[in-house]
């Protein structure tokens, strides 16, 4: 019998034309390229060396300069997996506890992020995963951390 306390490897955000990662880890020369040809710098290096995204940090524009960058092919939009990444606002947003913050919102492009207003001065933020595009500007200037950006499984429509 197994016992223990099985403990989920967090997820490692790569920058948005990585191939998929058994691929990327074993093709990417940890070179920094990548990370130097980022214009808005969210592009760091996790515990072994390779690039991953810094959210909360800066925000990535989809630029495609790091996949310019990449001469080791491990960033290719031609191969790249889905981006899935979409944001996840969590309890502590300071809407929804009373206090008056819109800057998510006000920051998202894509107007993926709505308020619905609530009782006693309290506003719930929603995310329209269908507009988001996991840009993570909203998490840079969420002021409580309250936003994560998270895998987001997209499910297709069955006909």
């Amino acid at each position: 019998m197994i016992r223990g306390r099985f403990v989920q490897a967090p997820v490692m955000h790569r920058p948005p034309y990585a191939i998929p990662e058994s691929d990327f880890r074993s093709r990417c020369t940890r070179c920094k390229d990548c990370e130097t040809a980022c214009p808005t710098g969210i592009i760091g290096r996790d515990s072994a060396g390779f690039p991953k995204l810094r959210f909360g940090e800066a925000n990535c524009t989809f630029c495609g300069d790091c996949a310019e960058a990449c001469k080791a092919g491990s960033l290719n939009p031609d191969a790249a997996r889905p981006w899935s990444v979409r944001a996840r606002i969590d309890n502590t947003c300071l809407s929804i506890n009373a206090v008056t913050c819109r800057t998510c919102e006000e920051s998202c492009e894509a107007g993926a992020i709505r308020f619905r207003l609530m009782t006693g001065g309290r506003a719930l933020a929603l995310v329209d995963t269908s507009r988001c595009n996991g840009c993570g500007a909203c998490a840079v200037v969420c002021p409580s951390k309250s936003i994560e950006m998270a895998d987001h499984q997209i499910k297709e429509k069955v006909a």
